[in-house]
Order: C-alpha cells, then structure tokens, then sequence
C-alpha cells in the first residue's frame, strides 16, 4: 500500500510540477484520511522531524488536542464537497511547542489524497493573540477605573461609558444611549451652589473649541442629595474629534472643605462665629458707624472662677455651661448684636448702633441681670456670674485689635474690682496697659540678661535671737529704675506664664548661694524659697529642685520650699502627692501667709509639713487688735500640737517681738531685726550674728 502511495505522489509530483514549481517548500500531501504521503524538508524541520518520520504519521497525531475536533470537520467538509478549503490549527512540535498552520487544501478525489499549501502562521496567531489580551486589559482597567468616563462624538453624543460612569448616571449595562452632554436628565450645580444651565456647560463649549478642561468642578443633584465631580475633558480624534470626559467623585473633598471652613469661622461647641469670623465683621461695622457718626461698644466676656467649675466638676460639665451661657447671652443683647465665642469662657459681643456710653451700659446690666438666674444642668441649679470689660468705637480705638485689647483690659480690672461687674476702658487704664505691656516686654529681656537677683531675709530664733535661716527674695535690678520690688513684676509674670521661668532661676540661685556659704564657713543657715501656685503644680518641679540640689551638692536638708494656702485649694490631693515627693528629696516644706487662704485648718494633719509662716497682716496689729493677738496665739498652740514650728512675718517693733514671744512664736522675720539684704550684705550679718570670723 505505502509503494503505491509513494508511486501516486511521484505520479503527482510529475505531473502537478507547475504548481509545485511555485511553492517549492510549503506543498505537503496526505491522504484521504489525513495520512501524510510526502513531506517537504522545511514543513519537516519546522516541526523537528525528519521527512522519514513525518511521512506515515497521520495529521491527527500532530494536531493540538484542542483543534482535533475542528480539524476533523474540516477534512470531513473537503472529501464531501470535493472543494478547495483554508483551515488552520495548532500542530505539536516534537519538543512539545505549539506552531500554528494554516492549510490550502485541494482535494483529489480520484485518487483520494489532498495537497495541502501550508503557511506558518504562529507569529501572526501570537500578535492577534497579544492585541486581544490587550484589548481585555484596557477594557479592563477602563471599566474598573475609580472615575467615571464618558466618551462622545463630534456632537456630544455619549457613545461609550464605563462602569463608574453608569453608575454615577443610572445607565444600565448593555443600554443604547440617546443623550448628550447637556445632561438634561439631572439639575447641575456650580461650586458657588448657583445652577448650570446644560446648554452653556463648558463642556459642550469645550467640544466646540477642542478645548481642553482641567479641574472643573460641577454638582449633580440625584435622589435629593448632592454629588460633587471633578472634571477633566480632552478632545480625541475620534468622528472629526469627540470628547473623553473624566467624572471624579469629590464629594467627601467638599464635604471636608465646607466643614474646615466652618470650623474656620464658627465655634463648633456653641455655633457661635469665632475670632476669625468676628474680626472679619468688624471693619463694615466700624464704616458703618462712621458713616451716621453713631458708636460701636465691644464687650470682653468670661465666666467668674471658671477654671474651679472645670476643675471640681470636669470638663464636659463645663463645656454645658459654656453652651447654656451663650444661649443666656443671646436672649440679652438686641437680635442684632453680634456675638462670638473667643475660645474657653471667653466670649465677645459687639454692639452697633450706640448713641453713647450708657447704651452700652444697659446691655451690659441686661447680661448681669440674666445672670441672677441659676442654669440647670444635670438636674442640678448653679449660678454662674460673669465679668465683662467695655471698649467703646472710636473713642478707644478705631480698629479691631486696638479695641478687642482693649475690651480685654477693662475685662482684667472688672475681675480686680471683685468680678461680676462691668467696666469700661479709660486713658488711666490706657496707661497701666501701656506701662504693663512695657514691663513684660522688658521681663523678658531681663530673663535673658540676668537682671533678675536674690535678696535674703534672716530668720531669728527667738530664743536665742540669732539667724536660723533666710528667705530667698527676688529682686529685678533694672539697668534704670534700679531695684524693682516683685510685687510690680511678679502678677505680671503669673499671667504671661514667666514666673515658671523667674522660679526655676530663683530655685537655681538659691541652692547656689548655699553652697557659696558653706564654702565662707556659714553652716546650719536654712535656705526658704517660695514657689509660686503655677511652678507648685508644674511637672518639672521634682526635677529641677532634684538637679539643682545634685548641682551644687547641697544637703536638701537645708533647702525649705515655701508653698501658699491657694496653692493647695484647686487639688488636694495632687498637692499632697508633690509635698510628698519635695519631702523624698530631704527638704522641708513651709505654709506662707498662713491663716488668709480661707481653708480648713482639718487638712493640716495631711500634709507632710514642718512650718507655719503667720501672715504679717497679723503681726503688724498683734500689740493693737486683741483678735489680731488671739489668731496668733491660736495657731501657734494648733501648729506645736500638730509637730510644727511657727515663724511670724513683718515683725518691725520691739513690742511686736515681745508679744510674739509671749503666744509662743519660735522664731520671725522683720525689719525690726534685718530688712532683706544683698548677697555680700547677708554673708556679713549672719558671720557677725554666728560668730564667724573672715
């Protein structure tokens, strides 16, 4: 059989030679059941075989097992129909690789065999294969793009949206668009909340023009509720040039923008404007009142003791009364006053329209009788009063700044004079302000020059009347005014927050004149030091009293660290647990100006002490005024029976010092025996008193 095949194919080749003339390498034949009779040396070596083992084999045996069932339909359609037919299929390399083919097959039906043209079409097959994976991956990525795309024609047709796009237009999949950029299913907005009529869309003139768009944004509304997009457009040549339209979701972005800019301009607790907002008010309301020559009154308000309320009751209860306070303040102003909150307790009403000063009285009578009221929070009634400093547009001042500063000085003597009342700026405050102002800034300047020094005050033993010890006074020695008392600069340095700074220095000062002392030979002398309410409750205290002590290698013993009786009022118990660890260290602590903090004389078992300082405001009536000589008395007898030692302030008159000794006082402080002295002069006195020769 394979002899009279092999003499048919040379029959063939004989007398097919013209058109074997013409595909010299690609002709290869096989029989009528896909048996290959003759094979070129190309077609064998391009699937890895020898002609010998190509020629026998049958097509199917080469074919991909994927293409098998094509295949066979094909050669089945050429012997029924006897017609010439192109097919194509994947055939098996002998290393197991894929190559594509595509056939001419022509179909010999006498002697049943087939001539077949072949063409390798692999690379074509690879780069049709390539394109269409390409295809899938852009559809892909622009269905699946965060931001919708709408791309049109020439006349804003939409002929293509991905799936964000329908989404965000309610298109369903697989639906025929009949609608155009004009959008005229939705009402759109523009970013100033003003509505853009489709027809004169940028969109539509970006078209036009071949324009292209860049951050553009516009409001969809749908479902009641507002969709904000950010908009890109660029022209493509797509039907004499479309347009691709990228709709990005900026809703949250504008949410977030519109609330900063709320927070921006509007306390977020009462809904009150803020400073931002009420500075911004200002001028028209100062050219108005110029205009009709009328006066604007600018209130500086806060709440009485407010820090106590946040202390004792926290700060969720406060935030309460703040809110029922801004509520109370706008039932008392007139429904056009302008009211905002400053931050904390501290609000700010402005007042247009005055004809005088007694206009601006009233109100303010009107937000003090309001006051008369107790607010009810928690089921619980508390009265809240408030102080409330006046500056008067333009007698005061003729801008914003000069007359909030001024408000808030007039604020500062309303809570001087006993709070819960108003008052209103003048020149003589004018001046203390100007006078305050220069003092802080040149506070500062004495921080960094080192103007700031220590006087000492000897303590007398009044039994053996010599020096015990002395109290560390800080002194500011002005390059002109010279020596500066502290009660000039110290409230100022409580409200600018320098006094942390002045005390850290005076503590540092202190321990280092003990030890220059030692080194003079003065021993046993005790060094007080008095620490301000806001340095006692300040975290570094422990350490910097601990560093200082470390520093100078002074014995802690003989560092005695003065604290007053408000310093313990706000929180008992965080002022025990600091007294505790100033004790750890091996210092001693002192209560100064005892007996005018109004406290319970109960909580002086708690507190690990070791002195009481009798205020000189008793000392210096103590020879005149019988209750005066009592007190004093009294809390000597409480203080020895608790363990602790009394020392008297102020004490100028031998008689003084006669009566102290006689209510049993154990030592005191006073010109009668030393005023403060500097330094060298303090050295002296106490050699001399001790006995110490240079």
């Amino acid at each position: 059989m394979r002899n009279e095949a092999e003499n048919t194919s040379r029959t063939l080749e004989d007398s097919l030679y013209p058109i074997l003339s013409q595909f010299p390498n690609s002709l290869q034949i096989f029989n009528w059941d896909g048996e290959f009779i003759s094979v070129t040396e190309r077609f064998a070596r391009s699937l890895e075989y020898s002609q010998k083992e190509i020629v026998g084999k049958s097509l199917f045996d080469l074919i991909h097992e994927d293409d098998r069932e094509q295949s066979v339909e094909a050669l089945t359609d050429l012997r029924d129909r006897k017609a010439i037919i192109n097919f194509e299929h994947r055939l098996k390399t002998k290393s197991g690789e894929d190559v594509w083919i595509m056939w001419l097959a022509i179909p010999l039906s006498e002697s049943q065999i087939i001539i077949a043209i072949d063409r390798d079409i692999t690379i074509q097959k690879d780069i049709s294969f390539e394109f269409i994976l390409q295809q899938q991956k852009y559809k892909s990525i622009f269905d699946n793009l965060p931001m919708g795309i709408a791309i049109t024609d020439a006349k804003g047709k939409i002929v293509e949206t991905n799936r964000t796009a329908r989404q965000y237009f309610d298109i369903q999949d697989g639906e025929t668009l009949n609608r155009t950029l004009n959008l005229r299913k939705y009402t759109l907005l523009q970013p100033n909340g003003s509505k853009m009529y489709p027809r004169n869309s940028s969109l539509m003139r970006a078209l036009k023009q071949k324009e292209v768009i860049r951050n553009m944004e516009l409001g969809l509304i749908k479902d009641a509720r507002v969709t904000w997009f950010e908009i890109l457009a660029t022209p493509i040549p797509l039907d004499n040039f479309g347009l691709a339209v990228a709709f990005v979701d900026i809703t949250q972005r504008k949410q977030a923008e519109e609330k900063i800019a709320y927070m921006a301009f509007f306390d977020q607790l009462t809904n009150l404007p803020n400073r931002n907002s009420l500075i911004d008010k200002l001028f028209p309301i100062f050219e108005e009142a110029r205009r009709h020559e009328n006066w604007v009154g600018v209130l500086a308000i806060d709440i009485d003791n407010f820090k106590f309320i946040n202390d004792s009751r926290g700060h969720e209860f406060g935030d309460k009364v703040v809110q029922l306070l801004a509520y109370r303040l706008r039932e008392s102003v007139r429904s056009y006053d302008l009211i905002s909150r400053q931050g904390g307790d501290e609000f700010t009403i402005v007042l247009p329209d005055l004809v005088n000063e007694r206009d601006a009285g009233v109100i303010c009578e009107s937000i003090l009788d309001a006051m008369n009221h107790p607010f009810v929070i928690e089921g619980e009634q508390i009265f809240v009063n408030v102080s409330i400093g006046v500056a008067l547009y333009p007698n005061d001042g003729k801008d914003s700044n000069s007359l909030l500063k001024n408000a808030d000085s007039a604020l500062n003597l309303a809570k001087q004079q006993g709070k819960s009342c108003y008052v209103f700026f003048t020149e003589e405050l004018q001046t203390l302000v100007v006078q305050r102002l220069e003092i802080e800034n040149q506070m500062r300047m004495a921080l960094a020059k080192n103007q700031f020094t220590l006087f000492f005050q000897p303590k007398i033993d009044l039994q053996t009347y010599k020096p015990i010890g002395v109290e560390a006074l800080i002194r500011w020695n002005h390059p002109e005014r010279g020596m500066i008392p502290p009660d000039v600069f110290i409230p100022i340095a409580e409200e600018t927050g320098m006094i942390l700074s002045i005390g850290e220095l005076v503590l540092k000062l202190a321990i280092q004149t003990l030890r220059l002392w030692r080194e003079e030979g003065i021993e046993g002398i005790s060094m007080a030091v008095n620490i301000s309410t806001k340095q006692f409750k300040h975290e570094k205290l422990i350490s910097i009293i601990a560093e200082n002590l470390r520093l100078f290698r002074v014995d802690a013993k003989d560092l005695e660290v003065e604290i007053t009786e408000s310093s313990l009022m706000d929180n008992a118990d965080a002022a025990v647990k600091t007294m505790k660890a100033i004790r750890e260290l091996g210092a001693t602590i002192a209560i100064d100006d005892f007996g005018t903090g109004y406290s319970s004389l109960g909580y002086l078992r708690r507190l690990p002490i070791s002195c009481l300082k009798i205020d000189r405001s008793f000392v210096s009536e103590i020879t005149i005024d019988k209750d005066s000589d009592t007190i004093v008395h009294a809390v000597a007898n409480l203080a020895h029976n608790l363990g602790l030692s009394v020392v008297a302030e102020g004490a100028e008159t031998k008689e003084q010092v006669e009566r102290l000794i006689v209510d049993g006082i154990d030592s005191v402080q006073g010109f009668y025996f030393s005023k403060p002295l500097s330094g060298p002069d303090c050295i002296k006195f106490l050699k001399e008193k001790l006995g110490i020769s240079d």
